[in-house]
This record gives structure tokens, C-alpha cells and sequence, in this order.
């Protein structure tokens, strides 16, 4: 799972704010539970980060990246515990949330270790207005991947993956 995230990070990297390494944490957590789920989500975020070859995050930012990789996946640990029980619509509707929350916590503590790593008295307008399409971006694609794969990853996962 863990190279399976940092796989699919880098392949839509290029792309700002659209990634499928979230989904892919969420469903670590998903299949193996919130301890490794939160394990994964870290480690995954911290080598992303680090081999990124855009460049390192600054030590505040890494961390910011790294807890939100963690609850990322202890999401999906969490989901687990009730999703079984849920009609497949309403599924749907509890991934697409769980794709915006998540995603909208991730990008309020990666903002705030970016504010504090690369904001001035002359710069701080222009992060935080620069940043806003990003995080838009960011959590309506992830709503609509989380709604479209995630059911699909569940229910394929039930069948094939056994642990």
C-alpha cells in the first residue's frame, strides 16, 4: 500500500491539488486498520516529501504533511467500522464526505505549516489568496474520487483482499 500511494502520487504530480495518494491512504487504513493505516499514511507522506523532485518540504511543512497523511488513513480505519452497513447510495455519499473532510483537514494543517514556513509581513496576502484555488481544487477533486473509486475499491477489496 505503501508504494502503491507513493506510486500514484508521483504519477499526477504534475498536476496540482488532483492526486490519488489520499485515496490511496484511506483505503490502507480501510484494509488494515487505523494503526497501520496511520503508519502508512505517515511514512508515505514523509517519502513523498523527501524523494519529491520538486524538492523537500521545509521541517514545519513535513510535519504538517506527515500528521495529515496519518489521520488520511485513520480515516479510512474508521470507515471501515461502519461501512458494511451502508446502503451502496448512501455509501457513495459518506465517501464523497469523507474525501471533502479529510481533504479540507489535510489542507488546513499543510496551510498552516506553509504559512509559518514561507509567509512574511509582505507575502502573507499572497498565500493566502494564492491558495485558495489550490485548496478548492484540491478538495473538489478529491469528493468526486473519493464518490467514483472509493465504493469500487471496497467492494473489490472485499472480494480479492484477505486479511
Amino acid at each position: 500500500m505503501l508504494a502503491l500511494a507513493l506510486g500514484l502520487g508521483y504519477l499526477l504530480s504534475p498536476i496540482p491539488n488532483i492526486e490519488l495518494m489520499s485515496l490511496t491512504l484511506f483505503a490502507a487504513g480501510y484494509f488494515l486498520g487505523i494503526p497501520l493505516g496511520a503508519l502508512i499514511g505517515m511514512l508515505a507522506f514523509f517519502l513523498y516529501s523527501v524523494l519529491n523532485p520538486y524538492g523537500i518540504a521545509p521541517p514545519i511543512l513535513l510535519m504538517s504533511q506527515v500528521i495529515g497523511g496519518a489521520i488520511i488513513g485513520v480515516g479510512g480505519g474508521i470507515t471501515k467500522l461502519f461501512w458494511k452497513r451502508l446502503p451502496p447510495a448512501v455509501g457513495v455519499i459518506v465517501a464523497a464526505t469523507a474525501g471533502a473532510s479529510l481533504t479540507l483537514l489535510y489542507d488546513i494543517l499543510t496551510n498552516i505549516g506553509g504559512f509559518i514556513a514561507y509567509t512574511s509581513k509582505t507575502t502573507i496576502w499572497a498565500y493566502l489568496l494564492g491558495g485558495i484555488i489550490f485548496a478548492i481544487t484540491h478538495i473538489a477533486s478529491n469528493t468526486a474520487i473519493f464518490a467514483v473509486l472509493f465504493p469500487i475499491v471496497a467492494r473489490v477489496g472485499k472480494r480479492n483482499i484477505r486479511f
